[in-house]
């Protein structure tokens, strides 16, 4: 047996003859243990969340895709492509042409990137795992189908099932632009939305969407060409063997990409910053770790008879070295085995109960913090503390070890660096930098921002600051601002803003307005509400709150539906900017004159379609049109309760006053479930008609949903 080794662990266990040997020992290995804890525990969680980043990449990207290295188009009926095809490995291919194209739909427009894929192509992703709503389909009878990312339908404003067809535009590939007839130059198509789908990725929710290929090659004018072949490979090949001997059979003139290699840059900016965090963690690791010097010295200042002992049985100081090295080895070794002990344990736990949540419910891909742990880390975790251990014990007893046990003086155990260490205290300055990366953060960005909660107010903020502000809504497009919680990146932006203008009473605002004023001290607050007659208010009679069936507690927050609310926001939005910018003053009067022409303007088109309406009640999953229904003389009807699922009771004496008013539409929010609108709609024989009153386009919105009443 290791003599060195056999006396280290006697020491190690043994009690000490003075208490505070053992005190700082066991503070030692509990500094270790709770460092490697968070090491597994940060690790696993960036590998949980790579993990999801790739579901999302493999429900969209091919295994393999074949791209042509010059040009853009290939022909894949050549010889080297039946090859490739023929080949055992291979189970599906499928043709794709990818392009920029314009896109309309009724007045609004976007460019966006079309994908045009060959039937087969359902087999070669798992693309119905991300649907959101509608199926996919290519065609339907004569009809072309299109399948659009949801951040690209609700900017065109379109839902799958909707009557018209979507305008497909392209520039001719082999015509002159005409700039006497700019149409001319223009091949155009069209295609009816079937269905949406959500990766959880903005490059591809905002921009993709999916369209038959040979309407493409119509539109593109192209006979056999592709811009790419994506291929499946059976479940038993290799994939990396595949990959080579396509490889061999096409040449340089074709790059032949897995996934990774097709999201090449996602994938190392995940492994960048899953390594920092490891960087980071062990940096705490290695300041826990300096405990050991003071553990080690004590306990060689206890040792001093048992060092006299062993010399004068022969023990060299090569010896005596060793036994307190392997000492203060075995403290963090003991330590990181117990942290990642506990560290697994911990990462079990979440990834089979889900204990610490992400947020909201449907928020995120995953409810609750992503883990996968990796026997690999553990093993880098492990090698890591220990050998920063071992260097915090070798250094103070390979150089000062000699001459103190000679002398007995302690003090040469410090060198000059461990005593200003031990001195200076560092852990302010620690604390401060992550303020100097904000202060830094917000010195570096350009103009001015401001924050708003919802986009309706982005549109009437935005109309009145023109260029000299930039404005950011908080709460996304697709969320409900009841029930928002903001994302980290998203209260970075709060901090950076110069100031907040809220809407008034909405459920965000009550629950984090308070947070963000205690967090930001800088920021001004304003609030639109102001002058407002608020529906629900103390000051309004019972019977009135009855007759729009408001489902809020207190006061209805949605303000912004009806025209005369929103020339007070407008005026309330020009006194803020009035008050933050006095030297552009003529700039936002003009700005809110304008804004104030197309509010009226917006009002006198909904006094003409709706003055006249004979049916004058409708129906809505969540009350948000009450300050609409009040001001045009409508009465609205909810299906839900206090922000709660309908009752059957309830749902029965809805339905019965719905017939009785001879209600025909039924308005359902996107944010929210269709089912109960379904239900009633069939119950009355009314339409289902999808509206988004968080909708940017505050004045669009109005007018779409005045249409869908006088139909």
């Amino acid at each position: 047996m290791n003599l060195a080794f056999y006396i280290a662990r006697r020491y190690l266990f043994a009690k000490k003859s003075q208490n505070a040997i053992n005190i700082i020992s066991m503070i030692s290995a509990g500094s270790i243990m709770v460092a490697t804890v968070a090491l597994v525990c940060g690790l696993s969680v960036m590998n949980g969340f790579g993990d999801m980043v790739e579901w999302t990449f493999n429900n969209f990207d091919p295994e393999l895709k074949i791209t042509p290295t010059k040009g853009k188009v290939f022909d894949p009926n050549t010889t080297s492509f039946q090859l490739i095809r023929a080949m055992p490995e291979i189970e599906f291919s499928a043709e794709i042409i990818e392009e920029n194209v314009f896109v309309r739909y009724r007045e609004r427009q976007e460019v966006a990137v079309a994908k045009g894929v060959s039937d087969n192509f359902r087999q070669m992703a798992g693309i119905d795992s991300v649907l959101f709503t509608g199926e996919f389909k290519l065609q339907d009878g004569d009809a072309n189908c299109a399948v659009l990312g949801i951040g690209l339908a609700s900017v065109l404003g379109v839902r799958a099932g909707f009557a018209d067809p979507i305008e497909i535009y392209a520039p001719v590939r082999d015509r002159q632009v005409s700039i006497a007839n700019v149409l001319s130059s223009f091949e155009f198509e069209y295609a009816f939305a079937v269905g949406e789908f959500m990766v959880n990725q903005a490059e591809y929710d905002e921009k993709y969407m999916f369209l038959p290929l040979e309407l493409l090659r119509d539109l593109l004018h192209y006979e056999t060409e592709v811009t790419a072949l994506e291929l499946k490979v059976k479940p038993q090949a290799n994939l990396k063997t595949v990959q080579k001997q396509i490889r061999s059979i096409l040449g340089d003139d074709f790059n032949v990409q897995d996934r990774y290699e097709q999201q090449e840059s996602t994938y190392k900016m995940l492994q960048i910053e899953k390594w920092m965090t490891f960087l980071i963690l062990a940096f705490i690791s290695m300041i826990a770790l300096f405990n050991l010097v003071s553990s080690i010295s004590m306990l060689m200042i206890e040792k001093q008879k048992d060092v006299r002992i062993l010399r004068s049985m022969g023990a060299d100081d090569r010896l005596i070295r060793r036994i307190f090295i392997y000492e203060g080895s075995m403290i963090p070794a003991f330590g990181a085995l117990t942290g990642i002990l506990i560290g697994v344990i911990l990462c079990l736990i979440q990834q089979l109960y889900g204990i610490i949540k992400l947020g909201e419910m449907g928020a995120f891909i995953s409810n609750h913090y992503p883990v996968r742990v990796s026997l690999f880390d553990l093993l880098v975790i492990f090698i890591t503390v220990c050998t920063i251990g071992f260097l915090a014990t070798w250094y103070p007893v390979r150089y000062h070890g000699k001459k103190w046990l000679s002398q007995g003086r302690l003090a040469l155990l410090f060198p000059p660096f461990l005593s200003f260490l031990i001195r200076f205290p560092l852990l302010p300055l620690f604390s401060l930098f992550p303020l100097f990366l904000s202060c830094q953060s917000a010195q570096t960005g350009g103009k001015p921002s401001v924050a708003v909660t919802i986009e309706p107010q982005r549109y009437f903020t935005e109309k009145i600051a023109g260029e000299q502000f930039e404005v950011f809504a908080v709460v996304p497009v697709g969320q409900s601002p009841e029930t928002y919680d903001p994302a980290p990146h998203e209260m970075i932006r709060i901090a950076q803003s110069k100031a907040y203008l809220q809407i008034g009473r909405i459920g965000f605002e009550q629950v984090w307005m308070q947070t963000i004023r205690q967090n930001n001290p800088h920021l001004t607050f304003f609030d639109l509400s102001e002058g407002v007659h608020l529906i629900g208010d103390d000051t309004l009679h019972e019977e009135e709150e009855e007759e729009h069936h408001t489902s809020h507690h207190g006061v209805d927050p949605h303000i912004w539906s009806a025209t005369g609310s929103a020339k007070i926001i407008a005026q309330n939005t020009l006194k803020a900017f009035m008050v933050l910018d006095p030297d552009n003053q003529n700039v936002y009067l003009d700005n809110y004159g304008q804004l104030i022409g197309k509010i009226e303007e917006t009002e006198l088109q909904l006094h003409a379609m709706l003055d006249t309406l004979s049916h004058r009640t409708f129906v809505i999953f969540h009350p948000a049109l009450t300050y609409f229904a009040d001001e045009y003389d409508l009465k609205q009807l909810s299906i839900e309760s206090d922000g709660k699922e309908p009752s059957v009771a309830s749902l029965k004496t809805l339905i019965d006053e719905a017939k009785n008013a001879q209600v025909r539409v039924v308005f359902v929010q996107q944010e929210f479930d269709r089912k109960h609108a379904e239900q009633v709609a069939a119950e009355i024989g009314a339409r289902v008609v999808v509206i988004n009153p968080l909708d940017r386009q505050w004045n669009e919105q109005m007018i779409h949903i005045a249409r869908e009443l006088i139909r």
